[in-house]
């Protein structure tokens, strides 16, 4: 027997309780030593055994002993192990990426499925080799169906994770301009996603597509598909994404209206798995946004649209589109570096520049080196500042009571220290 197969008869032996963490409780769990850049697992295996962990799998050869597994790669043990434990369940398992909207897409997926089902889905953004299995891990035996955010920042990687997973359905969001440097081009950010709609096609798994986006209709030619929607959700204006159907208003928590797209996903897939219409409407118009994404939040007499979780030049145009069109009319704009673009990175900060300087806004704020870049030899009415906490001392310093503010830029920036 090898030492995976050991570490299976481990994990099924104290129901596949997992830990990678000693701070947090690792009683009866086997206990996988990851290391990485900044941290090293196998220096707290005592610190585990002694909490209580049944076994421990490790890269460091000195500390072998009894229940304590040394295997090549840690992670890829974990890997291993998880598609293993997914093996056990017989049901719909949900595989979710594209560009743009995966998370919030996620969330009202769930909600929309929970009406009906006890459902499973990846917390927060823990889409990667590291977040997919430990998200299978923590996948209740009585599950019904499990919805798995999956995300990438370089090719293959898709690939990767979708065979850890095993889905029974895929679905991409949309192609847009995320993580250039890492996929080298627009066109390459496409093919990581097609990534999905060609495993699909290979392990016969059902797919999910947006019969509006005729990319996502080319690069799924072939695949037993589903397209959706089958029905037309107008926007109604207003500060939070309200649209009709079926002569009747619904209002949801979310700011833009490209959230729509989103709701247009949960309520379709719902649908398919047998909830009703009106009841997966009903869900999506109770989810409550947090995570700083599509948030409104109210302070000092200021309304601010929160959407800084991460940014690219397609989600940074799709907010200024929807908050120029819904927003007050005293309004303004900060705004951060959109990271991870690589050579695309001047060109697209540019183009943000010049729609932001045309745009009839109040105020105009920019954060970051990449804006600064942007905004070299160009005259207008602007604030630029290096970083966030630079940008807040000015900010609380100004009276900005009865304006609104869009609140956009990746996640390197910090840009929630405005609002503190």
């Amino acid at each position: 027997m090898n030492t995976i197969d050991i570490i299976l008869k481990e994990l099924e032996g104290n129901n596949y309780s997992i830990s990678t963490d000693t701070r947090k409780d690792v009683a009866g769990s086997v206990y996988f030593a990851l290391t990485g850049e900044n941290f090293d697992g196998s220096a707290f295996i005592e610190d585990a055994l002694a909490k209580g962990a049944v076994a421990v799998v490790t890269e460091n050869k000195s500390k072998a002993g009894e229940h304590v597994y040394v295997v090549d790669s840690v992670l890829t043990a974990l890997q291993k192990a998880s598609t293993a434990y997914r093996a056990l369940f017989n049901i719909p398992l949900i595989a979710l990426g594209g560009s743009n909207g995966k998370t919030t897409s996620k969330e009202l997926l769930k909600e929309a499925l929970k009406s009906k089902y006890k459902v499973h889905a990846t917390e927060g953004s823990l889409n990667n080799h590291i977040g997919v299995p430990l998200t299978l891990f923590s996948m209740p035996q009585d599950t019904e169906i499990g919805i798995f955010e999956i995300g990438a920042n370089h090719p293959k990687e898709h690939l990767d994770l979708l065979e850890i997973l095993n889905p029974t359905h895929v679905v991409v969001t949309n192609n847009g301009m995320d993580h250039l440097e890492g996929f080298g081009s627009p066109l390459g950010s496409r093919l990581a996603n097609k990534e999905i709609y060609d495993w699909a096609k290979e392990n016969n798994a059902k797919t999910f597509v947006h019969k509006n986006h005729p990319d996502l209709i080319e690069d799924s030619t072939g695949i037993e598909r589903i397209l959706y929607p089958e029905y037309t959700l107008a926007t109604v204006p207003g500060t939070f994404l309200s649209f009709s159907y079926d002569d009747k208003k619904y209002t949801t928590q979310m700011i833009g209206n490209y959230n729509l797209e989103n709701v247009e996903l949960a309520v379709s897939i719902g649908q398919y798995f047998g909830v009703k219409k009106e009841d997966a409407l009903d869900a999506v118009c109770n989810y409550a946004p947090s995570s700083r994404r599509s948030q409104f939040i109210q302070k000092d007499n200021i309304d601010f649209i929160v959407d800084c979780y991460n940014a690219n030049p397609t989600s940074m145009k799709l907010s200024l589109d929807s908050f120029l069109t819904s927003a007050a009319s005293q309004k303004g704009v900060i705004l951060g570096d959109m990271l991870e673009l690589g050579e695309y990175a001047d060109d697209e900060h540019k183009k943000i520049v010049e729609y932001v300087l045309s745009a009839p806004l109040t105020t105009r704020i920019f954060i970051g080196i990449f804006f600064k870049k942007a905004l070299a030899d160009i005259s207008g009415d602007f604030k630029w500042f290096e970083t966030s906490d630079e940008a807040k001392i000015w900010f609380d310093q100004q009276n900005f009571s009865g304006f609104t503010f869009l609140l956009k830029g990746s996640r390197g920036l910090k840009m929630e220290k405005i609002l503190v």
